[in-house]
C-alpha cells in the first residue's frame, strides 16, 4: 500500500475543520507533516483578510477557480501534509480526480446541520458569503454537499460540544494506519 502523504480535510461550513486542522497540528508528534488551511492560501495568495471580501470584489466563479489552483498547487508541493479545505472546495470532480490516487487521502468531518448552523453565528466568527442565502438555502446546500461527502470512507464526527483533542488523538491513529 502506497504511503498517504496528503489528507485533504472535509466538511461542510463550520463543521470545524479549521479548529480541527489546529488541533491536529498541535498534537503531532512527527514534525514531517506541514498543516495549511486552503482558504487562508487563498486570501493571502491574492491579498485578502476575510473571503467574504474577496467573493464580494470577485464573484464565487473566481473565487472557485482560485480555489482549484491553490489545491492543485498544494497538492503538488514534496511531503506530508494537512490540509483543511474550504466547504465547497470537495466537488464531485475533485473527489473524482484525486479519490483514487493512493497518497491522498479525504477525511470528512462531519457534523450535523444544525450543529454547523450554530457555530456559524458565534459570536466572533467571520460572516460567510454562504449564510447571505439563509438557512433554508443553506439547507439545501447541505444537502447537496452530503451527497459527495457521503463517498468518503473516513468519516471522522464532530458534534456540538465534543472533545476537539480526542478527536485529534483519533485521527492520528488513524494516519498511523495508512502511513
Amino acid at each position: 500500500m502506497a504511503k498517504c502523504e496528503k489528507i485533504l480535510i472535509c466538511g461542510f461550513s463550520g463543521s470545524g475543520k479549521s479548529t480541527f486542522l489546529r488541533h491536529i497540528e498541535a498534537s503531532a508528534s512527527d514534525s514531517d507533516w506541514r498543516f495549511s488551511d486552503l482558504d487562508e492560501i487563498i486570501l493571502k495568495n491574492h491579498h485578502y483578510s476575510e473571503l467574504s471580501e474577496l467573493i464580494h470584489f470577485h464573484g464565487w466563479e473566481k473565487f472557485r477557480l482560485w480555489e482549484r489552483q491553490a489545491l492543485d498547487s498544494w497538492l503538488k508541493e514534496e511531503g506530508r501534509g494537512v490540509l483543511s479545505l474550504g466547504g465547497g472546495a470537495l466537488t464531485q470532480l475533485v473527489f473524482d480526480s484525486y479519490g483514487p490516487i493512493r497518497k491522498i487521502k479525504f477525511c470528512y468531518l462531519s457534523s450535523s446541520f444544525e450543529d454547523c448552523w450554530k457555530r456559524l453565528h458565534l459570536p466572533g466568527v467571520e460572516p460567510r458569503p454562504l449564510l447571505k442565502g439563509g438557512k433554508e438555502e443553506l439547507g439545501r446546500i447541505f444537502q447537496e454537499r452530503k451527497k459527495i461527502f457521503s463517498q468518503i470512507s473516513w468519516k471522522m464526527e464532530n458534534p456540538d460540544g465534543c472533545d476537539i483533542k480526542t478527536l485529534a488523538r483519533l485521527f492520528w491513529e488513524e494516519v498511523k494506519i495508512h502511513s
